[in-house]
């Protein structure tokens, strides 16, 4: 701007005018007679206040009227709150000026530092497990209730391996301890009497970042009980994409077919879908059985399973076929 300044300076002291001599150099003549006072552009704040009765009050008065606000013991009123106060006492200000008024007088609360979680992500986009129970997947899902006109909150573990819906909770509330109760039902049910650990199979279970998976007693309770906790990625749901179509199933065959009269009719339609879904709904990709009769297959040794490298699908077969693919001699 000064290199400017000069040029235009030379065409006028060569007698041009300075409107034009500006405009040569790219720039208004209001820019170059323009001198910066080193204040902020805009308005002036107001250093007065009015009141409903129509007094004017010194802004020193308001802060201090302010600091009696917060001053008492557990009160740590924002600036949000003080207006309401200041407002009660006939001010008439907003939100705005008492945030500035506070802040030029260093009366904020300290930003609140977010506590950054240690998280174990997923390493890989999709599992791939080797045996039944080694890696489950997690996940809340919304169900309406017509008779009651509110959401409630159906909660599901499954195993990724089995596609078996392992254990499942519906109730109006979410909370760590529902979690929990789920977890501890998981290990009672299904890991312990399977005695994994003194197997060697480590457990995983994935979940996204919701507030009930990401809870301080929820991760100690799965850490305690030897059981390995991962989160998918932020904004990835097909990083949980067992679960994801499991719920699809539940919205096709369940929530688009009933009207919930109440919670408990909710629940009693629920445990006859999980029960068909377990014992007698196959799956092509179980080789057209049901999870509960893959689970036994597999128990009994009857089954092998084998990932494709370049697609990184899973595939089943019987474990007879393989042999009597082993008896085929190779072409000359």
């Amino acid at each position: 701007m000064e290199e400017r300044k000069e040029i235009v300076n030379k065409y006028i002291y060569k007698g041009m005018k300075a409107e034009k001599a500006a405009r040569i150099a790219g720039f208004s003549r209001s820019s170059y007679y323009y001198k910066p006072t080193g204040n902020k552009p805009g308005k002036r704040p107001s250093t007065i206040t009015l009141k409903k009765n129509g007094d004017k009050v010194d802004n020193d008065k308001v802060v201090s009227d302010i600091k009696n606000i917060i001053k008492p013991d557990f009160i740590d009123y924002g600036y949000d709150k003080v207006t309401a106060q200041l407002k009660k006492m006939s001010y008439i200000i907003n939100r705005k000026k008492v945030y500035r008024l506070m802040k030029e007088n260093h009366l904020l609360n300290p930003k609140k530092m977010s506590r950054k979680l240690s998280k174990n992500y997923v390493k890989f986009s999709q599992p791939y497990p080797s045996q039944p129970f080694e890696v489950l997947e997690i996940d809340i899902k919304y169900i309406y209730i017509a008779g009651d006109k509110r959401n409630a909150f159906l909660i599901t573990i499954i195993d990724v391996f089995t596609r078996k819906a392992l254990v499942w909770n519906l109730d109006y509330s979410m909370k760590s301890h529902i979690v929990i109760s789920l977890i501890d039902k998981l290990i009672l049910k299904y890991l312990q009497p399977r005695d994994l650990l003194n197997k060697n199979i480590k457990v995983t279970i994935r979940s996204d970042n919701g507030s009930q998976f990401i809870a301080k007693l929820v991760r100690n309770h799965l850490k305690e009980n030897l059981i390995y906790h991962e989160f998918i990625k932020p904004a990835t749901p097909q990083q949980n994409a067992y679960i994801e179509s499991f719920h699809s199933i539940v919205e096709k065959l369940v929530c688009k077919k009933f009207e919930f009269e109440n919670l408990n009719h909710a629940i009693d339609v629920f445990a006859n879908f999980f029960n068909t879904y377990n014992k007698k709904r196959i799956m092509k990709c179980l080789l057209y059985k049901s999870p509960d009769n893959f689970l036994d297959e597999w128990d009994n040794g009857n089954l092998m399973v084998a990932y494709n490298i370049f697609n990184k699908k899973q595939s089943f077969f019987f474990r007879e076929k393989q042999n009597q693919k082993s008896l085929i001699s190779p072409l000359p």
